[in-house]
C-alpha cells in the first residue's frame, strides 16, 4: 500500500510516523510550509513525536503542495482541524484540501476522513463531487474513522497508550467501502469496531468528548461548592474511585482546553439546533466549565491586596506533558490577570516556549526553584511530570493548586482551587 496523510498535525503526524515505522510507503502533505521544513530537518513541533521519531520519515515524501504522488496512493487519510466559527463547525479546511486533491484522484482509491465532523458531514463533503467522476462504492471508496489520540502519552506519562492499542472505530459509505477501510486499519490496530453508518461513527466521536465535558463540568461544580465549605474535593474523588462499578474518575482543573472537549460538544449543540432540539445538559456543562476558569481568576485576584504583586504560572498547555495551548484556560487566566495594574506576571512551561496574549508574545521564564520566594504566589495550571513539586513546595510562599498536585499536603501555603 501507498498512503497519503493530508494534514500532519497533532493527529496526522503520529499516524504518519507509525505507518513509516511499519515500512509502508507514506506521503505527508500540509500547506504549512514551516511544518514541512521542520520535518525535513528532523525537528518535531508536537510533544507526542520526538526529533528521533521524525528520523523514520522519508523526507522526499513530505510536501506543502499537492502533486502527482497522490495519484500513486491507494489510501488518502484526511486529518485536518475542524474548529468552531461563530458557534458553527468550520469544515473549510477539509473542503479546501478536497478541492485541491480532486485533480489527482483515480479509480480504486480510498479516502478516509479522520477529522471531527457533525453527523452527515462526510456525505455532504465528498459524495456529490466524487459521484461526478466515479461510481462511489464501486470504483472509488469512502470512509470515516474518528481519531482517538490521547495527547501527552509519550512524555513520561505513567499510563502510556500507544496509538494502535486503542480500538479503532470505522465506517464506510457502502459495504464495499467498509471492506476497504477495514482492510487498511486491521493491519494497524489491534481491535476494530465497525459502525453501521458514517453518521453513527461521526456522532460517536462527538459523544465521547461530550461525555467527558459533562462529567468534568460536574466535578468542577462540586469542587467550587466544596471550596465554600472547606472540604477537600480531591479526597472525595479518591474515595469514590474505590467503587468498582457505576463510577468513572474525572478530575477537576482550571477549565477546559484542547481541540476536542471544549469544541466537540458544541458540534452536537449546533447539529441539534438544526434539527429542532435543545441540548440543555451539554450547554450547561460548557457554561460551568467556562465559569470554573473565571472562578480560578477571582480566587487569585482575592489574594492580590498589595502593590507589586508577583505571580508565576506553571504550565500553560491545556493538559500535562504536551505543548498544545489550543483553547487552554491558562490563556484566559493570563489575559485577565495582566489587566490588573499592580501585578507582575510570568509563566513557565517546559513545552511551550512562547504564547500570544493580546497580539503580544510572552516567553516562558526559566524556572529556578530556589528563587521562587521572589513571587507572592505560584499558580499551577498544568501538572507536567517535568516539575519537581517537592522543591516548588519548599521554596514557594503560596501555591494555588488547580490540579490537586498537593491534595494530600496539609499546609497553610497550599490553596486548592
Amino acid at each position: 500500500m501507498k498512503i497519503a496523510i493530508i494534514g500532519v498535525g497533532y493527529v496526522g503526524l503520529p499516524l504518519l510516523i507509525e505507518l513509516s515505522k511499519k515500512k509502508y510507503e507514506t506521503f505527508g502533505f500540509d500547506i504549512n510550509k514551516k511544518k514541512i521544513s521542520s520535518l525535513k530537518k528532523n525537528i518535531s513541533y508536537i510533544t507526542d513525536a520526538s526529533d528521533k521519531d521524525i528520523e523514520v520519515l522519508n523526507k522526499n515524501n513530505l510536501f506543502y503542495k499537492f502533486n502527482n504522488k497522490l495519484n500513486e496512493c491507494n489510501y488518502i487519510i484526511i486529518c485536518l482541524p475542524t474548529p468552531l466559527k461563530k458557534n458553527a463547525p468550520d469544515i473549510s479546511f477539509i473542503h479546501s484540501a478536497f478541492d485541491n486533491i480532486k485533480p489527482y484522484l483515480k479509480k480504486n482509491q480510498t479516502i478516509i476522513l479522520e477529522s471531527t465532523v457533525y453527523p452527515g458531514a462526510t456525505r455532504e463533503i465528498f459524495f456529490k463531487n466524487l459521484s461526478k467522476k466515479f461510481k462511489l462504492g464501486e470504483n472509488f471508496f469512502l470512509g470515516f474513522s474518528p481519531e482517538r489520540i490521547n495527547p501527552g502519552q509519550n512524555n513520561n506519562s505513567k499510563s502510556k497508550i500507544k496509538i494502535f492499542d486503542t480500538t479503532k472505530i470505522i465506517s464506510g459509505y457502502s459495504k464495499k467501502c467498509l471492506k476497504k477501510v477495514n482492510y487498511f486499519y486491521k493491519k494497524l490496530f489491534k481491535k476494530i469496531y465497525v459502525c453501521e453508518s458514517l453518521e453513527i461513527a461521526e456522532l460517536t466521536k462527538l459523544f465521547e468528548n461530550s461525555f467527558r465535558s459533562v462529567n468534568i463540568g460536574l466535578v468542577n461544580e462540586l469542587k467550587m461548592m466544596c471550596s465554600k465549605v472547606n472540604i477537600n474535593f480531591h479526597n472525595i474523588i479518591s474515595a469514590a474511585s474505590t467503587k468498582p462499578f457505576g463510577f468513572k474518575r474525572f478530575d477537576p482543573g482550571p477549565g477546559l482546553g484542547g481541540h476536542c472537549i471544549p469544541i466537540d460538544p458544541l458540534f452536537i449543540t449546533w447539529f441539534a439546533k438544526k434539527n429542532n432540539f435543545d441540548t440543555k445538559f451539554i450547554k450547561l456543562a460548557n457554561k460551568i466549565n467556562k465559569d470554573t476558569t473565571d472562578w480560578v481568576i477571582e480566587k487569585v485576584k482575592s489574594d492580590i491586596l498589595k502593590k507589586n504583586y508577583n505571580i508565576l504560572l506553571l504550565g500553560v498547555a491545556y493538559k500535562k506533558n504536551i505543548n498544545d495551548v489550543r483553547e487552554s484556560p491558562a490563556l484566559r487566566i493570563i489575559n485577565q490577570l495582566k489587566k490588573i495594574k499592580n501585578v507582575s506576571l510570568n509563566y513557565n512551561d517546559p513545552y511551550v516556549e512562547s504564547i500570544i496574549i493580546n497580539k503580544k508574545k510572552i516567553y516562558s521564564k526559566k524556572l529556578i526553584y530556589n528563587k521562587l520566594k521572589q513571587y507572592n504566589s505560584i499558580l499551577i495550571l498544568s501538572d507536567h511530570d517535568f516539575y519537581k513539586y517537592d522543591l516548588i513546595f519548599k521554596y514557594s510562599k503560596k501555591i494555588f493548586d488547580t490540579r490537586g498536585v498537593y491534595k494530600d499536603v496539609k499546609s497553610s501555603k497550599i490553596i486548592n482551587i
